[in-house]
């Protein structure tokens, strides 16, 4: 009815047209049928847009989980970085200790062609001992199988 429809009530109150020609202008029934079709198109829209709106939720719930679990993985690598840190911290300090038994066990013994044994040359110093136990039968001499012994006497009371 023209009652309950805001456009006729307005233009009647206004009186500038007649409810017959309200129904003339505005209503012709080609603009109802237009009007379903839009409506139709509009409801099609509305559901494909309700389609996406869900297929995208529920991406958005996957990449969450998704998050989730790298966030968990990252922190237990992070724990056992930690975990690898402190026992690299207690092996460089008990490395730390023999390197300074090594030094003061081998402080009177001089190797040949080296100074003796000194935190500055302690790298070379054992490079040259492990050449020394690794390739012993280049020491077969006499003056090298002393040398040898009195090494393995000084490193004897080092506990590892």
């Amino acid at each position: 009815s023209l009652s309950g429809c805001p456009r006729a009530t307005f233009a009647g109150k206004k009186g500038k047209l007649s409810g017959d020609e309200i129904l003339n202008t505005k209503f012709k029934t080609s603009d109802v049928l237009e009007n379903d079709e839009e409506i139709k198109q509009l409801n099609k829209e509305i559901s494909e847009l309700n389609e996406s709106n869900s297929e995208m939720e529920a991406a958005m719930v996957k990449l969450q989980s998704q998050i989730s679990s790298m966030e968990k993985n990252l922190k237990n690598i992070e724990e056992e970085n930690k975990i690898i840190e402190e026992q690299n911290e207690a092996l460089f300090l008990e490395l730390s200790g023999l390197s300074q038994a090594l030094i003061q066990s081998l402080a009177n013994i001089r190797l040949p062609h080296m100074e003796p044994i000194s935190e500055q040359n302690f790298d070379a110093y054992v490079n040259t001992l492990t050449d020394m136990y690794t390739n012993q039968e280049c020491y077969q001499n006499p003056e090298n199988k002393d040398l040898l012994e009195s090494i393995k006497q000084a490193v004897k009371g080092i506990q590892v």
